[in-house]
């Protein structure tokens, strides 16, 4: 793990399966709030969860074509004093019970509660940690064994892609969902040589796109 990552500060939570075998092929990292599940203004009640539609059976569709699937996440309403990290874990314990209905699982989960104007001490480590800061997608494929460049992010901000980019993952699938309408134009602006965005109204439609590169199998 690079050095800079190497020790979790203050701030930051993560947890990895019990079971999560040594390597995976490949690995999706997916943002929660406005990706996997649906925007609810700094979600921290369970009673509001709501996951998105295709969301169970894109994580399934990833265990079993052996990805490790990880959830990154910036919760910087803990900072802002909306919530602590107990509403954060029921949110989390949540979505591991409605995605176990499916079939599906989640293998690992980072999150952060740093915001630049609510963190006190806010400071390059901090900005490391928090998206578009690469560091929790570096713990992320550190953690599911996986070479950065065998690693997607999925997400509805740019600084989804930002984070990407910067942790040398392959690229970013950018979802129109959450805040992603008003952010396309600043995602899509991140392409490169190198690091490919690309463009998804929804969960739904992120299979086939993972697809044709190869990372997910085509469905049957």
């Amino acid at each position: 793990m690079p050095a800079a990552v190497a020790k979790l500060p203050p701030g930051v939570r993560c947890s990895i399966s019990a079971d999560l075998p040594s390597r995976r092929r490949a690995a999706l990292l997916i943002d929660r709030d406005g990706t996997l599940v649906r925007e609810m203004h700094y979600l921290h009640r369970v009673r509001d969860l709501r996951l998105q539609v295709g969301s169970a059976a894109l994580v399934r569709a990833a265990n079993d074509a052996g990805l490790g699937v990880a959830l990154v996440s910036n919760q910087s309403g803990i900072d802002r004093g909306m919530f602590g990290w107990d509403a954060y874990a029921a949110i989390e314990a949540e979505i591991d019970r409605r995605l176990g209905r499916a079939g599906a699982h989640v293998d690992a989960r980072v999150a952060n509660a740093y915001h630049p104007d609510h963190t006190l001490r806010w400071g390059r480590v901090q900005a490391l940690w928090r998206k578009p800061g690469p560091g929790m997608l570096l713990w992320a494929v550190e953690a599911l064994g996986v070479a950065p460049r065998r690693a997607w992010m999925l997400g509805d901000m740019a600084s989804d892609a930002e984070a990407a980019k910067a942790a040398g993952l392959a690229g970013c699938v950018h979802l129109s969902t959450g805040h992603g309408r008003a952010q396309r134009p600043a995602a899509l602006a991140l392409a490169g040589k190198g690091f490919a965005v690309l463009p998804a109204a929804s969960i739904v439609e992120v299979h086939a796109l993972l697809a044709e590169r190869g990372i997910l199998p085509t469905r049957g």
